[in-house]
């Protein structure tokens, strides 16, 4: 049983991983097996968890580059295929919001969301796939958000390609999918880690107990709980999985 969960001999990419919920899943997927390719733009940041990985007894290295530098996130792809000889699991996890409602935005701060969001997921899957389609096998993890199925102020950009994302997962499913290539996404919901309990959501009281009474559970998620429906996403044990999506959001999305 364990077997279908080992990513051993496997070589994944996982884009915003320096920080927060990338760094808790770029741990899990090198607890099972996996070389781990720390991306983000903070040299500081990616060096800690690729030493928290090494420490840890896992193989794991760095490589800093903005996802949405085309040139510079093909080059990654390159460099991986070049130097660890395939990748074989793409997690897009590096994106953000800016709280804009639709009618604060402005154009540039909507172009803004979307590319990073989405665009940059599309390039990165459309490269990664090539090798991935040579060798008959992978997996594109996208990570998107319980904001593509529910929505709240202030989020519009963000509601969009998050729902954007969920769309081209499906379709890349239908279109790989018979040449080896499973795409899936993580949609969390509201999730607490390190970085982020400072946020104006996070630190106050009130909004933060309102938001834990909206799920099923009464609380919020935790950096790690992400763990398991990434590490089931990467390796064989989802063999038959694809084109959907799993939502994280402790039943956020199913209680009234």
């Amino acid at each position: 049983m364990t077997q279908l969960f080992s990513l051993d001999g496997k070589v994944a990419l996982v884009t915003g991983a320096s920080r927060g919920l990338g760094r808790a899943m770029a741990l899990a997927l090198a607890k099972c097996g996996a070389h781990v390719v720390i991306n983000g733009r903070n040299e500081a940041g990616i060096a800690q968890t690729r030493d928290t990985l090494l420490k840890a007894g896992c193989k794991a290295s760095g490589m800093a580059f903005d996802t949405t530098d085309i040139a510079k996130a093909d080059a990654a792809i390159d460099r991986i295929e070049k130097e660890l000889g395939h990748l074989d699991i793409l997690v897009n996890n590096a994106g953000y919001g800016n709280a804009k409602t639709a009618t604060e935005a402005t154009n540039a701060e909507w172009d803004e969301i979307i590319n990073v969001d989405l665009n940059a997921c599309f390039r990165l899957a459309k490269r990664a796939s090539v090798g991935m389609i040579k060798r008959g096998w992978g997996r594109i993890i996208n990570i998107s958000s319980i904001n593509a199925h529910i929505a709240r102020e202030a989020n519009a950009n963000y509601c969009a390609a998050k729902a954007g994302l969920e769309g081209m997962t499906r379709a890349m499913a239908v279109e790989w999918g018979a040449k080896g290539v499973t795409v899936n996404a993580i949609a969390p919901g509201y999730m607490m880690t390190p970085e982020n309990m400072d946020t104006p959501l996070r630190a106050d009281p009130e909004k933060r107990e309102w938001f834990a009474q909206r799920t099923a559970l009464k609380r919020w998620g935790q950096a790690d709980e992400l763990d398991g429906a990434v590490c089931f996403l990467a390796g064989n044990a989802s063999a038959y999985v694809t084109g959907t999506t799993i939502i994280v959001d402790g039943g956020m999305s199913v209680k009234i």
